[in-house]
């Protein structure tokens, strides 16, 4: 069995991360990050309003700016971001090995990208469901489709209490 070493971090700009090394060559690494914690740390910063949800921004003071910044992070923040942990953090390239040329490289093996939509009445849910499904079909058959929530809503589920609850509320 190979060790992992899970190093886990927060950042004044990026928020909450983790790092975890693999003590066996080719001493792989992997960087996760949150691009929603990094937005709500830079209006934080600024000084700009705005209401968060789990994973996300329910409403902000100065929606241009929030959208500016969400289109600022770049590969070449995140890549700064990871070499500014690797020369603080321990991990398996010693200093020989850097100056050698030996170092890791950022690559994205996953990244989830979120639309959220608060839908307070059945029927936009239906009509922006029913797009998603048609828009997509190409991606795999309607009986591969799920959606995954947190909790019933049906008619009786109070409108105010939907908008911006936890997903596991």
């Amino acid at each position: 069995m190979v060790n992992h070493y899970y190093l886990y971090c927060v950042d004044r700009d990026f928020g909450p991360f983790f790092l975890k090394f693999c003590s066996y060559f080719p001493y792989t690494a992997k960087l996760c990050l949150n691009g929603h914690e990094y937005v709500k740390r830079q209006l934080e910063q600024r000084r700009i309003a705005f209401e968060a949800l789990d994973n996300g921004i329910l409403s902000c003071a100065d929606p241009r700016r929030l959208q500016a910044l969400c289109d600022g992070l770049s590969a070449s923040k995140i890549d700064a971001f990871l070499r500014k942990w690797l020369r603080r953090l321990p991990h398996p390239f010693t200093t020989a090995d850097r100056q050698a040329g030996y170092r890791y490289d950022c690559s994205i093996l996953q990244a989830e990208c979120s639309l959220t939509q608060v839908l307070d009445q059945p029927r936009p849910g239906s009509l922006f469901f029913e797009a998603v499904i048609r828009e997509n079909l190409d991606l795999g058959r309607p009986d591969q489709v799920q959606l995954l929530f947190g909790r019933r809503v049906t008619r009786r589920t109070p409108a105010a209490s939907a908008r911006g609850s936890s997903p596991r509320g």
